[in-house]
């Protein structure tokens, strides 16, 4: 039996928020904040299980199914640098009904610009299935932008 192929997908997001840097980095090291935006669409997803242990070296958990289809998503994580208000450097796993779909690196950069922050995202992906994916990564993840940019506007940003 011949392998898939690998796929390799990179994509950066860029936005500027009208938040300062610590704030937005809550919205990655604040579990409270990050389960308002990081998860499935609640009409049609169901949390199985989270946990977040945000330290250089702690692991993040986020699985849960898609209420039509069965499917479950399984995201395991591994922060590798974490530089309040600055960076953050971790790699996750991500599992499709337990077979592993992709590998991706992540990188989140903030700088302060007036009142608010320049945020650049950067995902480095390996699609086990030799699919590319990528597309659709940067579609999802965008809308997970939205929300940020949503909950941080909500939650009082710039205060």
């Amino acid at each position: 039996m011949t392998a898939a192929p690998f796929f390799h997908g990179t994509f950066t997001l860029k936005r500027v928020w009208a938040a300062p840097p610590a704030r937005v980095f809550g919205a990655w090291s604040d579990p409270h904040l990050k389960a308002k935006w990081f998860t499935g669409p609640p009409e049609r997803w169901t949390l199985l299980r989270r946990s977040m242990d945000f330290r250089v070296g702690g692991l993040e958990v986020l699985e849960g199914r898609f209420n039509e289809s069965g499917t479950v998503t399984l995201f395991e994580a591994r922060y590798h640098l974490i530089e309040p208000a600055r960076r953050l450097v971790y790699a996750y796993d991500l599992y499709h009904s337990g077979r592993f779909h992709s590998v991706t690196l992540s990188s989140l950069a903030l700088e302060a610009e007036g009142d608010g922050t320049r945020v650049s995202y950067t995902e480095q992906i390996v699609f086990l299935d030799g699919k590319d994916g990528t597309a659709d990564r940067r579609h999802g993840t965008g809308l997970q932008f939205d929300m940020i940019e949503t909950i941080l506007q909500i939650n009082g940003a710039t205060q």
